[in-house]
């Protein structure tokens, strides 16, 4: 498979609850499926779906047995096919020696298999509030640039926050493979302020990862500009 189908169309509010069995894996597999739950949990509620929040005052829970990890989360407006992010992430581990015995979310009383993968990653924004720029010719390295421009400086402070944020793709991109059969390949980040305004993150290395992981990225901006504008979203 090549490729991914965005929708974001379907869209929940509620409890989400997640639970994955171990079916087998070396030392260390249930702190690996914990960390990449723990990923996707805290990328919700940083705005990487779009308009989706977590509720106010709802609690994060992440807790891992012997052979399981159980999560759960409040959320308003949370496109459903995010769940196939997070069933692509926890498929990646494979490349790690783990296999599952199950992996599922319960959305009230609606059930997801995580693990049977439909092809379908939410989408971006339909109309983004600010420029985005995309590479006329998508041929060349794996690296990959991305600049984010705000409107107005931002402090010191916000922007390790910010920064620290965006360091969460990283484990959202393992869900975007081009080639299903080989892990996608995300290593080297830089990320910094060229100057007050712009935030400037390079991936050394970002291969056979598919181009609508960047559609996480355009939602997180959308998320931040409610509160702190943007001017221009760049990739190269």
């Amino acid at each position: 498979m090549t490729g991914f189908a965005v929708s974001s169309s379907e869209r929940y509010a509620g409890a989400v609850v997640i639970e994955a069995v171990v079916a087998a894996g070396p030392e260390g597999a249930i702190e690996l499926v914990q960390r990449r739950i723990g990923a996707f949990l805290d990328a919700v509620g940083a705005g990487f779906f779009f308009p989706c929040r977590r509720r106010e005052a709802s609690r994060v829970e992440v807790r891992a047995g012997t052979a399981s990890v159980h999560a759960r989360l409040d959320v308003e407006d949370l496109p459903v096919t995010a769940l196939a992010v997070l069933g692509g992430m926890l498929a990646d581990c494979r490349h790690h020696d783990v296999s599952f015995r199950s992996a599922h979310a319960l959305l009230g009383r609606r059930e997801h298999d995580l693990l049977a993968e439909g092809g379908v990653r939410p989408a971006a924004a339909a109309q983004p509030p600010f420029a985005v720029e995309l590479p006329p010719d998508l041929a060349g390295n794996s690296a990959l640039l991305v600049e984010i421009e705000f409107a107005q400086p931002v402090p010191p402070d916000v922007g390790a926050g910010l920064l620290e944020t965006l360091a969460l793709w990283d484990a959202l991109t393992l869900a975007y493979p081009s080639d299903p059969d080989e892990p996608v390949e995300v290593s080297g980040a830089q990320a910094l302020f060229n100057d007050p305004r712009t935030i400037h993150y390079q991936e050394w290395v970002w291969d056979n990862a598919e181009l609508e992981a960047w559609d996480l990225i355009v939602n997180l901006c959308c998320t931040w500009h409610a509160t702190r504008p943007i001017a221009r979203l760049h990739f190269e």
